[in-house]
């Protein structure tokens, strides 16, 4: 009888204590779920794939990891250059990752990041191998067929004023251009390094005698956010100057390459 007796003491026990824990765990889960949800995410519009290109693969670990000191998630919309602008200028996204130090004289509802993230270049490619251009007047006394990405301010803001409209369009991708460029409909492709310089090593253009020609200009970049988010602004440059002395940048910037590399050998690049 004893026995029974104890038995029925401990298992007793048992019950009290999960009537207890049990709503106590769930209570602490539902808690770090709310916690979770609350967190404010910052989606920035990225004109290039993370999957894809090495220098917006960079940014974005940039990113995740300032934000993630600041207390916010982070996210991103794979958009058109052209488009990014305009829907981090009305608000619909929170910012862009990269672009030139002047570039919030067009779009002024966007503040800079005041400290700069990736620097990178100004490239002319062609596909002839006659062509040779040097600096930005080289091609204004050039009678070439020339072409930029839509969206890039900077070389949208000197071709405007040098190559008449006759000799100039806008594209809509790096890779409509290039194919351009190999049917002779275009005779020189002007794009940063961030978007461009990795296709060279698709399948599709891998061979075709595409290359850079020219380097017309060096860019820093920088990231900008909607006006809306001038206080953030502030900190999120504080935190990048901080990433780069802790020497984050660096070991990021090989993460990318490893990323991109490993994709390219599993197959897993843009056709």
């Amino acid at each position: 009888m004893q026995r029974r007796s104890n038995m029925r003491i401990f298992w007793g026990v048992i019950v009290l204590f999960f009537c207890f824990s049990v709503p106590a765990i769930c209570k602490s889960t539902a808690e770090t779920t709310t916690a979770l949800a609350a967190k404010p995410i910052i989606t920035m519009a990225f004109y290039e794939d993370p999957k894809h290109n090495f220098y917006f693969k960079w940014a974005e670990l940039i990113y995740t990891q300032a934000f993630e000191r600041l207390g916010y998630g982070f996210s991103y919309q794979v958009v058109p250059a052209a488009r990014a602008s305009m829907m981090a200028d009305s608000g619909k996204v929170d910012g862009e990752p990269g672009r030139v130090f002047h570039y919030g004289e067009k779009f002024t509802n966007l503040i800079r990041i005041e400290e700069s993230v990736v620097d990178t270049h100004l490239i002319a490619f062609a596909h002839n191998p006659n062509i040779k251009i040097t600096n930005w007047q080289a091609l204004q006394k050039s009678r070439y067929k020339i072409e930029y990405y839509r969206g890039v301010f900077l070389a949208e803001q000197k071709l405007k004023g040098l190559i008449p409209e006759e000799r100039l369009t806008e594209s809509s991708s790096p890779v409509s251009s290039f194919r351009k460029m190999l049917r002779n409909r275009i005779d020189i492709y002007i794009d940063t390094e961030a978007s461009s310089l990795d296709l060279l090593q698709t399948p599709e253009f891998q061979g075709s005698e595409i290359s850079a020609i020219a380097t017309l200009e060096e860019l820093t970049s920088y990231g900008y956010l909607n006006k809306r988010h001038a206080a953030l602004a502030v900190n999120l440059a504080r935190e990048l100057k901080q990433m780069k002395q802790e020497g984050i940048f660096e070991t990021y910037k090989q993460q990318a390459k490893k990323s991109l590399n490993d994709a390219v050998n599993n197959g897993d690049a843009p056709q």
